[in-house]
């Protein structure tokens, strides 16, 4: 058991949210007010002049509902001073550490933490009501960062970034109720994890961000919240919002830690990811992964993993595309003997295979709805029936889900459960397709080479023909479509650097980032119009389909490649735009007649 000054030293962290108290009524403003601390109960009482009871009674002023708190445990009395009197408790009345002697008061001040058996209570003064502060999630709070940077350029202003992380032992209401009381009406507050938020404070130089930093970390403490509060200002320190992030998640001075051993992260973008990543590996938060295939979506759902508690149990991944909607219901909830045809023998299912450990989903978009119906319940209860079985399993799995598709599209076309959605949805991470973020891409490649390079000795380098035209490819296939590209190239140049020979190079020249055609000398070399941000039914998108059918002479496979998007996609887009009298494919020449 903790010693009195151990006791009071836990409870000073544990200081609980000052807000609605037990009976719904409101502090008024200056009311002085006991809040109560520790060991599950917290709650705050608003006080009036006069003498209270305070015990486990409720018959009394202050009822607490402890087993360490006596019936009637001791008496507060309010007036021009405040004393409290122990009234022969069992667990006896603290104050500065020395127990309160039965029948003599001693006198305590406002601010003054007073032990009651293993409960704590402070007395403070209300100074302003309380008021509702939205946390947004880190999706929203990044668009308004990069709104914030956008508004600096134009206006020429400045504002801050913070990133405050918490102690684990810390409150959580208390910390929220704290930095709700010292953000402006103008600032932004998200929560990033389980004890860590950002907060954007517009309008705000260097110099008053430094204040900002020494107000907030002074009310943290003094609320006995231990915190380390992390600062970047722009544009002094970036104009660019993930270098902003990059630089308040760890100091620049910091290598980046991977989260899986091997993983190339040198952009700002994917830094600021894999340390999101780390972030809320520990938590039982469900994520949500979205990206083109190929960004390496797998790989991300398994530093997530890795970076967990769980990361000693069983990684299970299932492609929702691959199955049939009866096979994917018995490879995901198992099935018992006899429950369909050739259903010889009972078989665990992937969520029971991956029980205390990580299940990851990936094409959740391609889901059945009868199928994501059953998953819905099982995150709400974690419990399965499998196929044929009468009785439910308890199972513990943390799922992660990824997809290519466009989830609020199909949530429209009533394709997809909204409600999973959310369910799934606790935290998003975009991964940009790797034109977005061109600094992995000569480090990738190098590993690539030298993970597939086998002999005695050195590898080959990228030469500087092959690297430029890597460096103009739009790389629709992304990391997956360079990793075999590598492979490739490796086996081609043979023990020379790998030059633009030993690459698809007339491919790669037909498809090209800028966005406009590229000029060639040859007439034969194709030009191709690429978009880097394909909005879904945009006017945009339409007139590249348009331009792309056109430069491709009608042949939708190859206008697909053009575009970077499989066929199957580029119908579907025909179909939705109702392009009824579009060429199809390209007519092979007629040779010489007789």
């Amino acid at each position: 058991m903790p010693s009195s000054d151990e006791h009071d030293e836990l409870a000073l962290n544990a200081v609980t949210q000052v807000g609605e108290n037990e009976i719904g009524e409101e502090p008024v403003l200056g009311q002085l007010q006991m809040v109560v601390i520790g060991n599950g109960t917290f709650a705050t009482h608003p006080l009036a002049d006069g003498t209270l009871a305070i015990g486990r009674s409720r018959s009394c002023d202050v009822a607490i509902a402890d087993e360490s708190i006596s019936r009637r445990h001791a008496v507060l009395r309010v007036g021009e001073t405040i004393t409290i009197e122990d009234l022969s408790s069992a667990n006896g009345t603290r104050v500065r550490g020395n127990e309160v002697a039965v029948g003599h008061p001693v006198e305590i001040s406002v601010g003054e933490l007073v032990g009651l058996g293993k409960i704590s209570f402070m007395l403070q003064h209300r100074s302003r009501p309380p008021r509702a502060r939205r946390l947004w999630t880190h999706d929203y709070f990044e668009a308004r960062l990069e709104e914030e940077c956008a508004r600096t350029k134009r206006c020429n202003s400045a504002f801050a970034l913070l990133r405050i992380h918490t102690d684990r032992n810390a409150l959580v209401n208390l910390v929220e109720e704290t930095l709700a009381e010292l953000v402006r009406d103008t600032d932004i507050l998200g929560k990033l994890g389980p004890h860590d938020y950002e907060v954007l404070l517009p309008d705000t130089t260097p110099t008053k961000s430094d204040e900002a930093v020494r107000r907030f970390e002074s009310k943290l403490v003094e609320r006995g919240l231990k915190c380390k509060i992390v600062v970047a200002c722009c544009p002094r320190d970036s104009r660019h919002p993930h270098e902003l992030i990059a630089r308040v998640q760890t100091p620049s001075n910091t290598p980046v830690k991977p989260s899986v051993a091997g993983i190339v992260v040198v952009d700002a973008q994917m830094q600021s990811l894999h340390r999101l990543v780390e972030q809320i590996a520990d938590s039982q938060i469900g994520v949500l992964l979205l990206g083109e295939t190929g960004v390496g979506k797998e790989v991300f759902a398994r530093a997530v993993h890795n970076a967990s508690p769980r990361a000693g149990g069983p990684f299970v991944e299932l492609n929702c595309a691959a199955l049939t909607e009866s096979l994917l219901e018995s490879e995901l909830f198992g099935h018992e003997k006899g429950s369909f045809t050739n259903a010889t023998i009972a078989k665990p299912g992937l969520i029971e295979t991956a029980h205390g450990g990580t299940l990851f989903l990936d094409e959740i978009g391609d889901m059945p709805l009868s199928t994501q119906a059953k998953l819905l319940r099982l995150l709400e209860d974690s419990k399965l029936r499998r196929v044929g079985a009468l009785k439910n399993r308890a199972v513990d799995v943390r799922f992660v889900a990824a997809t290519n598709s466009d989830l609020e599209a199909r949530m429209a076309d009533g394709a997809f459960r909204s409600d999973l959605f959310f369910r799934l949805n606790g935290v998003t991470i975009v991964i940009p397709p790797l034109r977005n973020r061109m600094g992995d891409l000569e480090p990738l490649a190098h590993a690539f080479i030298h993970r597939v390079w086998s002999r005695d000795f050195p590898a080959p380098g990228l030469a500087p023909d092959a690297l430029a035209l890597m460096r103009d490819y739009c790389w629709p296939g992304n990391v997956r479509e360079l990793k075999n590209m590598m492979e490739r190239a490796v086996l081609l140049c043979g023990v020379g650097p790998i030059h633009e020979a030993h690459l698809p190079a007339e491919k790669m020249r037909g498809t090209v980032m800028t966005g406009r055609p590229r000029s060639e000398p040859s007439k034969q070399t194709e030009s191709v119009v690429f978009v880097q941000t394909r909005r879904r039914g945009s006017e945009d998108e339409q007139r590249w389909i348009v331009q792309a059918l056109k430069q491709a002479g009608g042949n939708q496979t190859r206008a697909a490649i053009l575009l970077g998007i499989s066929r199957r996609t580029l119908v579907n887009r025909l179909n939705d735009y109702n392009l009824a009298d579009r060429p199809r494919k390209a007519k092979k020449p007629q040779g010489p007649q007789g």
